[in-house]
């Protein structure tokens, strides 16, 4: 119960850039789980976690600013699309490869976004709230 009140003081302090930062992250992690659950034939813990990352990726969909964010806006929506496209793929058919290669892209995508965050000094301005996707499940 510690460790959820800490997560959820950080989730609530984060700036938007970081929240980002910790949907990646979060979303890796689950599919990892993923693909060991897989590996184990667990399917229906499998399912969970592979769903738990589409919501993960809706939310970060849902949080583009389309107006501002312009092309990059524009190709990271195409991204987020064809990543859970190809989650629902590889949980429908249990393949192991497409849940590996949407890790994989998540794995970019957060290293290209820690480094424009330290670039940018991480000084976002606070936003307007979008979604709520509880980060503790």
């Amino acid at each position: 119960m510690k460790e959820n009140t800490y997560l959820e003081k950080m989730v609530m302090t984060a700036s938007p850039a970081k929240l980002v930062q910790m949907l990646y992250e979060k979303a890796i992690e689950v599919l990892k789980e993923a693909e060991n659950l897989l590996a184990d034939k667990k399917f229906v813990e499998f399912n969970e976690k592979v769903t738990r990352a589409q919501d993960i990726i809706t939310e970060l969909n849902l949080s583009l600013d389309m107006e501002k964010g312009g092309t990059i806006a524009q190709n990271l929506r195409a991204l987020y699309n064809y990543m859970f496209q190809r989650l629902v793929e590889g949980n429908v058919k249990k393949d192991v490869e497409k849940i590996k290669e949407v890790r994989g892209m998540l794995e970019e995508l957060l290293e290209v976004w820690k480094e424009a965050m330290k670039k940018a000094g991480n000084v976002t301005p606070p936003e307007k709230k979008q979604g709520g996707l509880n980060l503790m499940g």
